[in-house]
């Protein structure tokens, strides 16, 4: 029953991965707790490296339309993997329910986001992206912490501060973020996997059926209106932050 689970959890990883542009541990982490049976720190870091090829696949469905900044993703990771680095190692030594709740709340914070984004703004309007250097490099900063405090790929902080400061689409801001997410969740799977805090026979079940299900995914978000897809994303990350708050 628990490799069923597994297999669930791993096409929800790829899923949420490719449709959204994050690594897809956020989502991973409370279902591996509450239906695999795994302890706190195991299920925040397992789905780690998973979010490696599942990120790469999904990434290739938006490189094929052109929708990759390569130039705020580098500058997004000079910054990030060190500071990721330091987050991870930082884990170890905060309650791992404290990093639960702080899972759950940031789970509401986005979901909330995209809702209001999606019902105030009609039509996505193109302007000129940010071309400032600071502003990713910041960026960066923020997302390694986040990252490697929780194990995830940073995706849902990447998505929206793309869209409000750099001011790419949101298609655009997704493509980039998973490409950051397939870079950053290296260094945190090496640092979380000596801590040992990664089981890695769920992390290949998750890695497997992942994989497949992020392509998809990815090519689902092409083709769908931006306020779909924020509104799609927003209720089920809303929904299931609280059942995983009443849960805990």
């Amino acid at each position: 029953m628990e490799y069923i689970a597994q297999v669930f959890i791993g096409i929800t990883i790829g899923l949420s991965s490719g449709l959204f542009g994050i690594g897809g541990a956020l989502v991973a982490t409370p279902l591996l707790k509450l239906f695999a049976g795994l302890p706190a720190l195991l299920a925040l870091a397992s789905p780690l490296p998973a979010a490696v090829p599942s990120a790469v696949s999904g990434s290739y469905a938006y490189y094929k339309n052109n929708l990759i900044s390569f130039k705020i993703a580098g500058l997004t990771l000079l910054t990030a993997i060190p500071v990721n680095i330091g987050g991870s190692y930082l884990s170890h030594y905060v309650q791992s329910e404290y990093l639960m709740y702080a899972t759950a709340a940031v789970m509401v914070y986005v979901a909330v986001t995209f809702l209001v984004r999606s019902w105030l703004l009609r039509e996505e309007k193109e302007t000129a992206p940010n071309t400032s250097v600071v502003m990713p490099l910041a960026i960066g900063a923020l997302v390694g912490i986040f990252s490697g405090l929780l194990a995830v790929g940073g995706g849902i902080v990447m998505v929206p501060a793309f869209v409000r400061v750099m001011r790419l689409t949101l298609k655009q801001a997704l493509a980039t973020s998973l490409l950051c997410v397939a870079a950053l969740s290296i260094p945190g799977t090496i640092v979380h996997g000596l801590l040992g805090h990664i089981d890695w026979q769920v992390a290949l079940v998750l890695a497997v059926t992942s994989i497949p299900f992020s392509y998809i995914g990815a090519k689902a978000a092409v083709r769908l209106r931006n306020q779909t897809l924020e509104r799609i994303y927003g209720v089920f990350m809303f929904v299931f932050a609280v059942y995983f708050i009443l849960k805990m």
